[in-house]
């Protein structure tokens, strides 16, 4: 009987309907993605405007585009057809940027920066830069973009940044078969009865997203060796820390400590949390980070105050190196 009932149920699936859906998900129109900051450095400063992936796809290389600015590859589709304007709501001056090329950055000579080539005969890659806009601390910036037929805005304050005292790198002996490297340490003065916020970037290779956010609110006043390598990779292994080469000495390096504004803090947060995310059952659904720009545009405008440390091949493991 036991048989017989073991044969019924197998009968039964083999038997079952089966019917075959096609999920054809409606492809979603383009949208403006934003991807620009204006900071207290020299300019000129950058805006780079794209499209977002109208579907679901994996990494095309065969549409991917390299972009000499970024230093890397993409594969959304560049904007170069648009107006972009930003203004210092403080002294009313606004910006009219002009599209960028390529070159103009990377070239050694002034010269060449300044001279002006065919407009067809130049490749442009969705980059926007600003020709007489400064940034200054405790100033709100506004940007506009015009883009076939709409308009986007977006606004940031930009707060200031506390000096770096000292830069202390901790060298550190890599384990069997990896390499020596060297751990910064920051120091610098956290004003208090305020909240602030930053970002630290470091160099990293390109298997690493070297950006780590901070938020003061267990920082003491004085910060005593902050390590600020956390930038994301999707190899454990991998860290943005410098590495230390056969004669004790370490390549060309910096730090950038930004300002963030707390809407910024929250948006650089978001992304982190998405490179953390290792997409299982338990893990939350994927989603677009927080934007501060309108009218259903991406991406995100911040204003930030900056301070730089260069390191020019040093031997960081003797001495406290201030900048």
């Amino acid at each position: 009987m036991r048989n017989l009932f073991i044969a019924f149920i197998l009968l039964i699936i083999s038997n079952s309907c089966i019917k075959e859906y096609n999920i054809d998900l409606e492809f979603n129109q383009h949208r403006l993605v934003v991807d620009g900051v204006i900071t207290n450095q020299n300019g000129p400063h950058y805006i780079m405007l794209t499209k977002s992936l109208s579907k679901l796809t994996s990494d095309d290389y065969t549409n991917r585009k390299y972009v000499p600015i970024l230093n890397g590859y993409i594969t959304a589709e560049l904007i170069n057809d648009a107006q972009v304007y930003i203004t210092d709501n403080d002294e009313s001056i606004t910006d009219t940027l002009i599209r960028s090329w390529t070159l103009y950055r990377n070239l050694p000579d002034t010269a060449w920066k300044s001279f002006i080539f065919a407009s067809d005969s130049i490749s442009y890659y969705g980059c926007y830069q600003t020709s007489r806009l400064k940034g200054i601390p405790g100033h709100t910036y506004s940007i506009t973009v015009k883009w076939q037929d709409k308009e986007y805005h977006a606004t940031s304050f930009m707060p200031p940044v506390p000096p770096i005292d000292s830069v202390r790198f901790n060298f550190t002996k890599g384990a069997v078969g990896k390499n020596d490297f060297n751990i910064p340490l920051l120091y610098f003065k956290e004003p208090q009865n305020e909240k602030n916020y930053y970002l630290f970037i470091t160099p990293g290779s390109s298997r690493v997203w070297p950006y780590s956010i901070l938020s003061d609110e267990y920082l003491k006043d004085y910060v005593n060796g902050l390590d600020v390598c956390k930038g994301v990779s999707p190899d454990y292994w991998m860290t943005a820390y410098p590495y230390t080469n056969a004669d004790g000495s370490m390549d060309d390096y910096f730090i950038e400590m930004h300002s963030l504004p707390k809407e910024t803090y929250d948006y650089y947060k978001s992304l982190l949390h998405q490179f953390r995310t290792d997409g299982g059952g338990y893990s939350p659904s994927p989603a677009s980070p927080p934007t501060n720009m309108d009218n259903g545009a991406l991406g995100f405008f911040r204003a930030s105050a900056v301070n730089r440390v260069d390191f020019k091949r040093e031997y960081p493991n003797q001495d406290i190196m201030n900048p």
